[in-house]
């Protein structure tokens, strides 16, 4: 199967039905029945082959400014598409000689895996823990599933154990995507035009397997660091979209009509294992396109899912530089910003990895603003008080039902669960708020009205969750004095000087003494 002239992408149509489609048919039928989205058995494969088709078109279009625009403005035809996908469908191979995203050298892997180990998030064997699929359930994968796993894991490896590397920005990146109408609209936001995308480029560098690396003998890293580190200067920049942290070989093989286990698509090849060696590809220093990245100890780090999911705590960082500069968006966001200047939507996904166990897998939605020019700076600072103020108040909730249910002794059952219920509880009324702030920026006045309905939002919202919590019979049966006694510590700790300072707020007002 070839990657670029084989249908195998899976999308779904504006009329609701879905099929398989060649890379270079991402604009067929744009005008009277677009394709909206990939359309693939799990999300991981989803977000996966919507990189992969940004990747093919940053390889094969990177455009100038204008050309960006031309295409922004009116899609390319299917046959343009195919003549410049068409240039790189020798390297896309899925078996032979040389195989898309696999070891030049497959004689020197010596261990054999069933195929089921190459999707993230498959339970080892003998394991009692699973995120998509259960123990044994995926045995074979047709071409399709195989081709999109493959993939999914070299963009996104987690630890493997002894000198199985990581992808190229860690173990389940965080990956945000300016999302449009249709799925060409995505992938073509989503390309960075030629001046931002080789910025810090070293030129020169041109030849085939400094792009796709699986044409030349694999850049091993037995060496100790830096001998056998990858970084920028030593591959072209479309290596990170065609990255091989591991070193891999799928076995395939002909078969009556069989259906996948992922996808269940009759297939006469199926593929039931695969080879691999530990020391592939390492890489450094690459600020990939799709990632937000932030610093610590001057060194830019790409961001991660953590435990609590993505969500509105994340947003500034993922929309809009921290006001302290140490949180970026990733380039194509600030590309949209700075070219299109008007509010979008931003797609984030990744896993929360803990080492090489996949905990969860998050994605979401959430606005792209346009800020009045010279306002950036105040918006953010007010923008991250809102968050700050949440973040205190979860701690304030949390401190306020340990009391009321357990006072000092050894809390009992999942409590933290309650931090996370108040930011999924404030959510929808978040963004809202940002964009009244937005809108009144430079009307400080106006932004203390909105600044003061988002602590009574906390407040509330603060309150309907101690009551809820402290009532259920979840816990152990406690002493009412406890719970209002606690509660009454909660109400002045929401009205105190602490979180309207965060706030910008007015102090309370002291009370008037009482003594004669």
């Amino acid at each position: 199967m070839n990657l670029i002239t084989d249908p195998w992408i899976p999308i779904h149509r504006a009329n609701g039905k879905t099929e398989r489609i060649v890379p270079w048919e991402l604009t067929d039928r744009i005008d009277d029945n677009p394709i909206l989205a990939v359309a693939s058995p799990r999300p991981d494969f989803d977000g996966a082959l919507t990189q992969f088709l940004i990747g093919l078109l940053q390889t094969t279009c990177t455009p100038s400014e204008d050309q960006w625009w031309d295409w922004h403005e009116i899609a390319p035809s299917t046959e343009e598409l195919k003549v410049r996908f068409e240039t790189v469908a020798h390297a896309f191979e899925l078996e032979g000689g040389k195989a898309f995203m696999q070891d030049f050298n497959p004689e020197q892997l010596e261990k054999r895996f069933d195929i089921a180990a190459l999707l993230i998030g498959s339970p080892p064997k003998g394991s009692s823990t699973d995120l998509f699929i259960k123990q044994d359930a995926v045995e074979q994968l047709c071409p399709h599933c195989a081709a999109a796993a493959l993939f999914a894991l070299q963009t996104q490896a987690p630890e493997g154990g002894r000198g199985y590397r990581t992808g190229m920005r860690g173990g389940g990146p965080l990956t945000t995507l300016v999302v449009g109408k249709q799925l060409w609209d995505t992938c073509w936001l989503n390309v960075l035009e030629a001046s931002r995308y080789h910025a810090g480029a070293v030129s020169g560098i041109t030849e085939a397997p400094d792009h796709f690396p699986w044409l030349a003998p694999t850049r091993t890293s037995e060496s100790k660091p830096p001998a056998g580190v990858t970084t920028p200067v030593h591959v072209h920049p479309d290596q990170q979209f065609w990255s091989l942290p591991r070193r891999i070989r799928l076995v395939g093989e002909e078969c009556e009509l069989t259906p996948c286990d992922l996808c269940g698509t009759a297939t006469e090849r199926i593929f039931r294992s695969f080879l691999t060696r530990n020391y592939g590809v390492n890489y450094d220093g690459f600020e990939h396109p799709l990632s937000p990245h932030y610093k610590r100890d001057a060194t830019l780090l790409p961001a991660h899912p953590g435990r609590d999911g993505i969500g509105y705590r994340d947003w500034l960082g993922l929309t809009e530089n921290s006001p302290d500069g140490s949180h970026r968006p990733a380039r194509v966001v600030t590309q949209f910003r700075n070219l299109i200047g008007e509010e979008g939507r931003l797609w984030a996904f990744g896993y929360d990895m803990d080492s090489n166990k996949a905990r969860c897998w998050y994605e979401a939605r959430m606005p792209i603003l346009f800020v009045p020019p010279g306002c950036e700076d105040t918006f953010r600072k007010q923008v991250d008080s809102l968050v700050k103020a949440a973040e205190k108040v979860a701690g304030y909730l949390y401190n306020a039902l340990k009391a009321a249910l357990f006072g000092q002794t050894k809390i009992r059952g999942d409590l933290g669960s309650v931090k996370s219920e108040l930011w999924k509880s404030t959510e929808a009324a978040f963004y809202p708020h940002v964009r009244d702030l937005r809108d009144a920026v430079q009307e400080e006045p106006l932004a203390h009205l909105i600044l003061d309905s988002w602590h009574r939002t906390l407040r509330d919202t603060a309150f309907v969750l101690f009551d809820r919590y402290s009532r259920t019979g979840d816990f152990d049966a406690v002493d009412p004095g406890k719970i209002a006694t606690a509660r009454n510590s909660l109400g002045r700790a929401l009205g105190g000087v602490p979180l309207k300072k965060i706030l910008g707020l007015p102090k309370p007002p002291r009370k008037k003494s009482t003594s004669p």
